[in-house]
């Protein structure tokens, strides 16, 4: 229903925004001036079926698409307040503008510079509506047949159910803690609760024992670090960590939890620095030169990997969930499996403090 909403609002927000660009470019063109008036009292009026198909297809199109992390649905999401502000603070005012002038006959080169400005935005938005109309088609798979639908359908991806399990979709890889490659299925529910009897698996213990995924009280400020060094600076965000480690192993010059400040990037090369970013399963840490956006760095192909006793370790797949995290990356973070992190959906080492096992139930 939501879906049909939108699509409808939509589709009356672009006919509208082209009725009214194509009457005053024919009637500027071609028309009298009485005619010009008329025109522009009517764009006036109409304005109060576009203001409400608008806000419509803004708000529908934000709720359906705020879990969406495919590119088109992203590409809407950037385009939406663009079309929004435009209308407002532009194509509204010039509306109202324009029409006092036209009643009044006052068509003198003012009038003429703010109904160029009109016809400019009102192309923009034209522009920008018809490509979130390609996009939506897209989505739903009604644009390019089979093959779109198809593509969709194999996209892997991970989402989270409100106190209950991870429903993993399409998968490539899933990875035992033994290392053996399993085989997934096209739609598995794996287990976060940690009291299944059938771990990876989910078999309905969250059920039994209350589980909940509401975030908790105490859980980790979402807070990016930066720890500068001349040549390279290190980005930290603890409430993606889970606490694997590998930084430390790897290479304790640079990474010492004991030390304050505990991330010296000055005590390695930048290779040093990013092999270990490389490393870290979690994405909490990312790297960037001095004054420039920070990046991750991957290197696994997508798949999930079970630690023992310990977490999901998550690669080049998408997760829905309405947790957000600064600096997070799409492409690589790791899953809570015992079921007591602090930070759902996301492991924080509570597995160690809790001593939480993979033969625990």
């Amino acid at each position: 229903m939501k879906t049909r909403i939108h699509a409808i609002a939509g589709g009356v927000g672009f006919l509208m925004i082209l009725l009214f660009w194509t009457s005053t470019a024919f009637t500027e063109l071609f028309a009298s001036q009485e005619t010009v008036a008329a025109v522009k009292a009517l764009i006036l009026k109409g304005m109060f079926i576009l203001i409400p198909a608008m806000v419509i297809v803004g708000g529908s199109g934000m709720a359906m698409g705020k879990n969406r992390t495919d590119a088109e649905a992203i590409a809407k999401k950037k385009r939406m307040p663009i079309i929004a502000l435009n209308g407002l603070l532009i194509l509204l005012p010039c509306a109202w503008f324009l029409a006092g002038r036209a009643a009044a006959g006052v068509f003198d080169t003012l009038f003429y510079a703010i109904q160029m400005v009109e016809l400019i935005a009102g192309a923009a938005n034209l522009t920008m509506m018809g490509l979130n109309i390609r996009d939506g088609l897209t989505i739903t798979g009604k644009l390019g047949g089979a093959r779109a639908t198809s593509q969709q359908r194999q996209q892997p991806v991970i989402e989270e159910r409100s106190a209950g399990p991870l429903v993993v979709k399409n998968v490539p890889r899933l990875t035992s803690p033994e290392g053996k490659d399993l085989v997934p299925k096209p739609v598995m529910a794996l287990c976060r609760c940690g009291r299944s009897k059938t771990k990876p698996y989910c078999d309905g213990s969250h059920n039994e024992i209350g589980f909940t995924t509401e975030p908790s009280e105490d859980s980790t400020p979402d807070r990016l670090q930066v720890f500068e060094g001349k040549h390279t600076h290190v980005h930290y965000n603890r409430l993606l960590c889970s606490h694997a480690g590998e930084c430390g192993k790897r290479l304790k010059e640079a990474f010492d939890t004991k030390r304050d400040p505990w991330i010296v990037p000055d005590n390695a090369t930048p290779e040093q620095i990013k092999d270990v970013i490389k490393a870290c399963p979690s994405g909490a840490l990312s790297w960037s030169e001095p004054r420039r956006e920070p990046q991750h760095i991957y290197g696994d192909e997508p798949g999930i990997s079970i630690e023992g006793d310990g977490p999901y370790r998550v690669t080049k797949i998408p997760l829905t969930s309405s947790v957000r995290a600064e600096g997070a990356s799409p492409e690589k973070y790791v899953l809570c499996r015992c079921g007591g992190s602090k930070n759902k959906p996301f492991c924080d080492g509570t597995h160690v403090d809790i001593g939480w096992s993979d033969q625990s139930a």
